[in-house]
């Protein structure tokens, strides 16, 4: 194990010294949800897709003909909204859970061409670090409050208000297609499963979820 890391870190060092690498931008839509599980949520099962942004800046790194490692440094916000159960006199209550994290996915892309440039599919981890967070609650089309999402692992007690507490790291798997056009525009959508509970209750737990779609431009080598 140790000598193929080895082996892999040195062809991305042969690599970048022959001046292979490509540096870009990308942005885009993503549609995040939350996989909820514990007694909290028995009740609450009007959950929904939370619009949202994700955007930075990327490497994309040819490891062969057909294979390039592509890592990014991104800004990205995961969360959901719900509608509680609960709440059945109101239909219009509603909840918006947005959790911001700086996010460092490496992703192993294979490249085939098709017509003027590229079409690529891979997959790879990612590993986010919560920054802040916000959740919204809306009731008969006006905002009647906020609270805080905290990145402090700590579980909420009787006494603490309406913060939610949070697991700071969160790693996932990505899966992702797209395609490359000639001047280096890209285009690609892609799905990422979150795999450590970011709930820091021990009676809850919480697994993101989100889809993207995403438009991107990698500049051309020097």
């Amino acid at each position: 194990m140790q000598r193929n890391i080895l082996t892999i870190i040195a062809l991305l060092i042969v690599h970048v010294t022959m001046g292979q690498v490509r540096f870009g931008l990308k942005a885009g839509f993503t549609g995040a949800n939350m996989k909820l599980d514990g007694p909290a949520y028995v009740a609450d099962n009007r959950k929904f897709m939370l619009p949202a942004f994700q955007g930075g800046g990327l490497m994309d790194i040819p490891l062969t003909k057909w294979l390039t490692v592509q890592p990014a440094l991104l800004y990205s916000i995961k969360g959901y909204r719900t509608r509680p159960e609960s709440d059945a006199g109101n239909w219009y209550f509603i909840a918006r859970y947005g959790y911001n994290y700086l996010e460092l996915p490496v992703n192993f892309l294979y490249k085939g061409k098709v017509g003027a440039g590229k079409i690529f599919a891979g997959l790879g981890p990612s590993v986010a670090y919560g920054i802040g967070g916000k959740v919204s609650f809306i009731k008969d089309g006006t905002k009647s409050g906020t609270a805080k999402i905290l990145f402090d692992g700590k579980e909420a007690t009787a006494s603490s208000t309406d913060d939610v507490h949070a697991n700071r790291v969160d790693i996932a798997a990505n899966f992702l297609v797209g395609y490359e056009f000639s001047p280096g525009f890209l285009l690609s959508a892609g799905y990422a499963a979150g795999l450590l509970d970011v709930s820091a209750s021990e009676n809850t737990k919480q697994l993101h979820r989100s889809f993207n779609i995403s438009f991107g431009y990698l500049f051309p080598r020097k």
